[in-house]
């Protein structure tokens, strides 16, 4: 999702999402649990080789818009910033002076020296995520953003490290890391979320698609035009229990909820079934009350308000703190622990420079280009049209949080976003709906990230992310205010990477 505040109809400002965020319910969360996140609890559990069917409970947790190197580009051991790619020198015609001149490398954001905890938004629409791809060269992240983000173009290649984000590289530590999974659409949040509930965009135009844009403004105008099926209601015949917890700014009428499912026309009675579990149940005090009880279903979709959800332009410790109250309500209930995988991924990249091409299906191919003209606004394609490939999109992190994914282990295997929704296929034999021939046998299922080689049921200890808050909130203040929260180091030098080699999961066994 692309934010653009204040916003006229919503008066609402980047400060104003910041003081929200300085006291969201996500936070009380994880004070009312733990001042860190887990340490000591449990044992490691069974040393015997575990099975899928002992993952009773998939929580899918997913977050906005930051891309695998701007995040992780740096972590040990993953494709990263000691990879040899061309696509590390981005042209730039702006860059006259700063050598080298003429490209842009990518640059750190440093949080302790610079007030870069909270950056500015880009853009990431259908039509400047495709020039970045440019047909796999990967080489138009600044050229695509230059008309549109003139003064904040340079931001595409910002990219962070694990003093700045040291909840997240822990979990990483402690658990599973993804180097080789991408987004679903090379696009914006609306398209990429409704491959996450139903690995589709309706690209032929047939049950009321193509989507290829992030509805805010109009956004309930849309409401119940789509009629192909999503991934819960596959779920539900089949017995199995499944719920989308919202955060209240994420409820069905809010213009920056990411619940897809209100676009879907049998999720509009109030009545039903569908439409109580995907808008009724509430992040975090009913998923908190739900994990407690040992009453989680057996799939989870949980969606944090905007500000903790690490859409720029709020800060990314916002959403370590969301991921870390999440754990800690998994974790706080040993039995639950114990037979519980979480997923935690991003909708999109955001805009943010990823180097490595992502597999795209060759032209013609069923169901991965858009052959009818996109609703509600046809003219998003560009002119001329961009008709595809629709993806695979942009790599973005993902972390498989898990006792069957404890070890700091780093799996290549290529996934995407209908990889989680394969994994539920393969676990409970609910297929996934919509799903292309191509997507299905070029993507795996996500078992392969997983060390059921040998489980570990112990709660890692993982720094806690409360008392930074204050400092960061000062330092948004400040960005927030007009400031260039980022600055191009001159001369400009290659980024490093952590030393370090690769475990890998065992996967099945």
């Amino acid at each position: 999702m692309r934010i653009k505040l204040p916003v006229p109809s919503t008066n609402v400002t980047r400060r104003e999402l910041l003081k929200i965020g300085a006291t969201t319910a996500a936070a009380e969360l994880a004070a009312v649990l733990l001042p860190g996140c887990g340490g000591g609890g449990t044992s490691p559990g069974p040393s015997v080789c575990s099975k899928l069917t002992d993952i009773e409970h998939v929580v899918i947790f997913i977050q906005e818009n930051r891309s695998f190197d701007h995040y992780f580009g740096s972590y040990r051991g993953v494709r990263g910033f000691s990879n040899q790619s061309p696509a590390f020198q981005q042209p730039d015609p702006s860059n006259t002076t700063n050598p080298p001149a003429g490209v842009l490398l990518p640059f750190h954001l440093d949080t302790s020296k610079t007030n870069a905890a909270c950056t500015h938004d880009i853009t990431h629409d259908w039509v400047p995520q495709h020039q970045s791809w440019d047909n796999g060269a990967m080489d138009g992240f600044v050229t695509s953003r230059l008309p549109i983000n003139t003064n904040d173009a340079v931001l595409t290649m910002g990219y962070y490290t694990r003093s700045d984000l040291p909840f997240y590289y822990a979990v990483a530590d402690a658990f599973t890391i993804c180097d080789n999974y991408f987004c679903s659409v090379i696009g914006p949040t609306d398209p990429n979320r409704l491959y996450t509930m139903a690995a589709s965009i309706d690209p032929a135009g047939q049950n009321g698609g193509p989507l290829l844009q992030t509805l805010v403004a109009n956004r309930s105008s849309f409401f119940g035009k789509l009629t192909y099926t999503t991934m819960p209601e596959q779920l539900q015949p089949r017995g199995i229990s499944w719920k989308v917890y919202s955060s209240p700014d994420q409820n069905i009428l809010n213009i920056f909820s990411n619940n897809v499912l209100s676009y879907f026309k049998n999720f509009q009675d109030p009545t039903s079934v569908l439409y109580q579990n995907a808008f009724g149940p509430q992040f975090p005090v009913d998923f908190l009350a739900d994990a407690l009880s040992g009453n989680l279903p057996q799939v989870s979709w949980v969606l944090a308000s905007i500000v903790d959800s690490d859409h720029p332009p709020a800060p990314s410790l916002f959403g370590e703190n969301t991921l870390s109250a999440i754990i800690s309500a998994l974790t706080a209930n040993s039995a639950l622990w114990a037979k519980t995988v979480l997923f935690a991924t991003y909708d999109e990249n955001g805009g943010f420079f990823d180097h490595v091409a992502p597999v795209t299906a060759p032209p013609g191919t069923p169901g991965e280009y858009v052959t009818a003209p996109a609703v509600p606004d046809p003219t998003v394609v560009g002119n001329p049209s961009i008709l595809g490939p629709i993806g695979l999109g942009f790599r973005v992190p993902m972390l498989v949080i898990s006792p069957f994914s404890r070890g700091g282990f780093v799996s290549s295997a290529l996934f995407d976003h209908t990889s989680v929704l394969r994994f539920l296929e393969t676990r409970f034999s609910a297929e996934v709906p919509n799903l292309s021939a191509w997507r299905r046998a070029t993507v795996g299922d996500l078992t392969s990230a997983f060390n059921f080689r040998k489980p570990d049921q112990s709660v890692p200890a993982l720094p806690s992310t409360l008392p930074a808050i204050p400092q960061v909130l000062s330092e948004c203040a400040a960005s927030l205010a007009g400031t260039t929260p980022y600055q191009v180091p001159n001369p400009q030098s290659s980024p490093t990477q952590e030393a370090g080699t690769a475990a890998r999961p065992s996967g099945p066994c």
